[in-house]
Order: C-alpha cells, then structure tokens, then sequence
C-alpha cells in the first residue's frame, strides 16, 4: 500500500520547516519546537520536495526557495517589523528584497523614506465561545453560575452540585484575520458571532409537536407557555429548546476561549493591498454549535449545529 501522509502531521512538519526557514534553526530545533519529530520533518519534507543541506549527525538547514523567504518577509512586517529588521532576520537586505514582486507585484514600496509592505496578511485561527443556559425562571441550567471552561477548575468543584450535571453551549470556528494576536480576532468577533448564535438557537420556527406536547406536562411549564402565548398550534421551538429539551430557554453570559493559530504556511493569505476587496476579503465560516453536558463524562447532545458566519476582512482595517 502507497505511503499516505497523516494531516496533522504534515502540518507540523509545514511548521518546522518554516521556523528553519525564517529563523535559520536546525532540523532538531525545529521539529522539537513544532512538536514533530527529526524523522518526520526529513520524511514529509523529501515527499513536499524540499532540500536540505548538510551531513546527518550535524544541524541539517532547510534550503528555502525564493518565493518562501519572500512570504516570511511579508509576515514579518506584518508582525511589526521594519524592512532592514526583517531581511537581518532572513540574512538578505532591504535592496535584494525591494526587487522582488509576488502575485505580479512588488513586494514592498518606499513612501515617506520608510520601505512599506504592500501586502496585507491573513492568517486563520480557531476560537470558542462559551455560554450559560438560562431557563423562564432566571436559573442557569446546571446551576451555581459556573461555567465553561471554569468548570473543571479545581478551585470550583466545591460550588458544583454533585448531583447536578453542568450544561453550557460551546461555539467554535475557524476565522480569517489580519490581526497580528488571536485574542484580538477573538474580541473583534465576539460580539456579531454571540447576536448570530443567540438568533439562530433562540429562534422559533422548528416544527416538534411531540416535544411541544411533553412541555406542557409540565404544570408550571404550561403556565409559562399560556403567559408567553405560546399554547399550540403552532407547534413550534428553537434550536435551543430541541437540543436541551428544555422550554423557554435562552443563552447569557457569553465568555471568550482560548484562540489559537495553526502556525503553518498553508492557513495563511497573504493579499495584494490592491486587491483587498470584494471576494478577497468578504468570508464565510462556519461556527460549529454544541450543547455540552459535564457530569461524569464529557458529551454532546445531540449534533453539532453548524450556523455560517459571514463578515468581511476589510472591517478589521
């Protein structure tokens, strides 16, 4: 059977190669760093066609092409670099990199006596959101406010009712950004994905008489659906109510996660500042939805709803 290269893996080695690339390190270094092995970097790279120059046993160095230490160069300065601090970096100068043009154009312009990058950088990144289960009474599902990530910290098993299963909804998707820190990607689109989700789960229009029909054998449920004039027909609920199977219920206290970045070439755009517009930068991404459930296991019940989330590149600017 024909050798097939596992994704992840390949995406490590992506990385390693490019820490070579940029900061000169070795195989070793490199692939410690991008939680690889010197095997796989060799093996990966022989199959990418990548070259290496030097004997085993000594600290192998990756030959970079052209077109790779140009695309370092741009993030660099995107990162905050000057000019002559990046091409240091890439042990070339300013002058060899102002000649070189990718996608047709040049690399870098002089305007005020400074050398400016003409190229705008996308990377994607993965980030959560995180939220409480609110019921009609004002209680959260789960109880005792907490959690989240919060609740498998250590310092809040004593306020977790043993007996009592923690419930919170968990967002996640994967987005394109020009901002040089996930975590500012992250607040950025806090606010219009959290509106999105809590519009999509929130509301009604999903046909479930059954679902409708054990609500109300609920007296204090069937009271509460008589003040909302919700009494069927029309027997219909929300996203929320039909994957929590709880009536009424609504999404508060939103809460940011950890964003992170898949630090390799290929989850990265660099777009000509000429070209920065119309479907360059108008994406689509879709936020995964899952209701969680932390008892004694961690589950997702049912399925993940996927909500697509549309926004554009060039508001970040």
């Amino acid at each position: 059977m024909a050798w097939k290269p596992n994704d992840e893996t390949q995406n490590r080695v992506l990385y390693a190669l490019r820490l070579m690339q940029s900061n000169g390190w070795g195989i070793e270094k490199a692939a410690k760093e991008a939680k690889t092995t010197r095997r796989s970097v060799r093996k990966y790279g022989s199959h990418l066609g990548v070259k290496f120059k030097g004997k085993e046993g000594t600290a192998l160095q990756f030959i970079g092409q052209p077109i790779n230490k140009i695309e370092d160069f741009l993030i660099k300065m995107h990162g905050g670099m000057s000019a002559s601090q990046a091409a240091k970096e890439l042990k070339t100068t300013v002058r060899t990199m102002s000649k070189q043009e990718y996608k047709g154009q040049p690399i870098v312009k002089k305007e005020k006596g400074r050398w400016i990058s003409q190229f705008i950088v996308a990377e994607e990144i993965k980030m959560d959101y995180y939220a409480h289960i609110r019921n009609p009474q004002g209680n959260i599902l789960g109880g005792n406010n907490v959690s989240g990530p919060d609740a498998t910290a250590s310092k809040n098993k004593s306020k977790r009712d043993p007996d009592y299963m923690e419930i919170w909804l968990n967002a996640t998707a994967k987005i394109w950004t020009t901002f040089a820190t996930p975590g500012e990607a992250q607040m950025f689109h806090l606010k219009a994905i959290t509106e999105l989700i809590k519009n999509e789960m929130e509301s009604l229009g999903i046909q479930d008489t059954n679902l409708m029909n054990k609500f109300s054998t609920n007296a204090t449920v069937a009271q509460q659906m008589q003040t909302d004039s919700r009494v069927p027909p029309p027997y219909t609920v929300s996203a929320l109510e039909q994957v929590t199977e709880r009536y009424g219920v609504t999404l508060e206290g939103w809460k940011a996660g950890i964003a992170s970045t898949y630090k390799s070439r290929q989850f990265i755009d660099l777009i000509p500042k000429a070209d920065f517009k119309g479907k360059k930068v108008n994406r689509t991404a879709n936020v995964n939805v899952d209701v969680l459930y932390l008892g004694d296991m961690l589950k997702s019940y049912p399925a993940t709803k996927k909500i697509a989330y549309k926004y554009s590149l060039a508001d970040e600017n």
